[in-house]
């Protein structure tokens, strides 16, 4: 088994089509049907599932698509620890950033870091907490700031099958609601008055406050523009709650559920995500919201993958 077959592999694994797949490798079709076939009788199991249509992993196919991952970014890794010792970080970082956070922590230790390493590219993505979570456990991912329950923590030590989850800091929850809506002009708002509210949440938003979800969301703009338009209320963060024209954000009251933001990434990672992750975890301390409490030294954990925003 070749570095070269697992790397043909994974690129059909994700395109779901060999022509793409050959496009994307700047290879010819033909080329790339023989190396599967010939991974494929090295294993003696059939990887994909093969129609006019579309190619689907088999069982063995999903087993292996895991490790061919972890295997590349092995590789990668070592070259780029040469490549540091030669002159300096190179490489890519692939950060994926939960849709509910508030990304202005990122971005300052993304700028120390890209002037101290300006060769290595960096690819922003969003998705679901759950989903990026995944997504560093598979290799996609070096990186990831997720929002998810503070529950999640409480007694969580194993299970995370090589993930590392720190948590950063607690995050709670405040009711965005338009310039005419009835909480408008309070301070505060209970959270049993949230059942009888139509929402805005995010696409497999778990709905953890009761009330109807009648609008979904894939980022904080639109959303805020659903609840500016005086369709729907919606609950976020507070650290997300900044000006916006339109939207009056309301203290929620009571015991609503608690937010952990937290950052992931694989327990080993490559020369450049390790730079940046030591970046991040500096800046943590400056990421800063009004009810922070005093930083206190907080364990590594090992998460399962678990409801996030």
């Amino acid at each position: 088994m070749e570095l070269r077959q697992l790397s043909h592999f994974v690129a059909v694994a994700e395109e779901c089509h060999f022509t793409r797949a050959a496009r994307r490798l700047h290879i010819a079709q033909s080329s790339l049907s023989a190396s599967i076939q010939t991974l494929e009788r090295e294993l003696g199991a059939q990887l994909f599932v093969r129609d006019k249509r579309q190619v689907r992993l088999t069982d063995a196919g999903r087993a292996l698509l895991v490790e061919a991952r972890r295997a590349l970014s092995t590789v990668t890794a070592a070259r780029e620890a040469v490549a540091a010792v030669q002159g300096g970080l190179r490489g890519r970082v692939s950060v994926g950033l939960a849709r509910a956070v508030d990304h202005g922590a990122l971005m300052s230790a993304l700028g120390r870091f890209h002037r101290a390493h300006p060769d290595v590219e960096v690819v922003l993505g969003h998705d679901g907490s759950s989903r990026l979570l995944d997504q560093v456990r598979d290799g996609r991912l070096d990186l990831a700031l997720l929002l998810m329950p503070a529950s999640r923590l409480a007694g969580t030590a194993t299970g995370g099958e090589g993930v590392t989850v720190t948590p950063l800091r607690p995050e709670r929850a405040v009711v965005a609601c338009g310039p005419e809506h009835r909480f408008a002009q309070r301070n505060a708002v209970g959270l049993g008055e949230l059942r009888a509210e139509t929402l805005v949440d995010f696409p497999g938003g778990g709905n953890e406050f009761g009330g109807k979800v009648a609008f979904h969301a894939d980022d904080v703009h639109t959303m805020l523009d659903v609840v500016a338009a005086g369709l729907a209320v919606a609950v976020l963060p507070r650290s997300t709650a900044r000006g916006r024209a339109g939207v009056r954000f309301v203290e929620l009251q009571g015991e609503p559920p608690q937010w952990e933001l937290m950052l992931a990434h694989p327990e080993r990672s490559n020369a450049a995500a390790g730079a940046l992750l030591a970046a991040l975890l500096a800046s943590g301390d400056d990421a800063g919201t009004t009810d922070r409490p005093a930083p206190v030294a907080r364990p590594h954990l090992l998460l399962p993958v678990g409801a996030g925003r």
